[in-house]
Formats: C-alpha cells, structure tokens, sequence
C-alpha cells in the first residue's frame, strides 16, 4: 500500500491509498544446475536493461511501501464476505436526487 497516492476523493478532498498486489512466480529452487540451459535463457531473453531512472528534470516522489493486513487486503482485492449485504449485493455509494 502507498498511503496518499491513490484516486482522489472530492468530497474529501485529498487521495486515498494506492493498493499494489504483485503475483511472482519464481522457479523451484536448484531447476538447474546446467550451465547451457542459462545460456539457452539469455538468448531467448532481451539483454537486462540498465537501470529505469527518471531524467532529471523529472519531477518525483519517495514513497513507502507499506503491508497492509489480511483482512484490509480481501476487502480492497475482492474477497471478503463481509462486503456482502443479505441479498448478496455490495454496497455501492448512495446518489441522492432533488427534485427542481
């Protein structure tokens, strides 16, 4: 989570938190121990980049990566029952009509 940086709520005028999920898959430990199957990788893989700097003239943030708690992460990536009301419906944000 990265407190601050998230969509901007007018009614309260200030931004809510960005929530980041990252899903890595890493290979089995030790998959192999022969040197032509890295080679084999590095041909079929582009060459790493250098480093993916913001020119200088960029205008840039620090933030801080911050874990959240399980429940606060069911909730902000869709998996918790307590979201549910009887019928089985979220809660959505109530608009009020006037009449003119």
């Amino acid at each position: 989570m990265v407190r601050g940086q998230g969509m901007p709520s007018y009614r309260h005028h200030d931004f809510g938190n960005m929530y980041i999920q990252f899903s890595v898959k890493f290979p089995e430990k030790n998959w192999t121990m022969e040197p032509a199957a890295f080679e084999a990788l590095r041909q079929l893989l582009p060459p790493p980049s250098e480093a993916n700097n913001p020119p200088p003239e960029a205008m840039t943030d620090t933030v801080d990566l911050e874990d959240i708690e399980t429940q606060a992460q069911a909730r902000v990536f869709g998996g918790g029952a307590e979201d549910d009301d009887e019928e089985g419906h979220t809660h959505g944000e109530r608009v009020q009509c006037a009449s003119q």
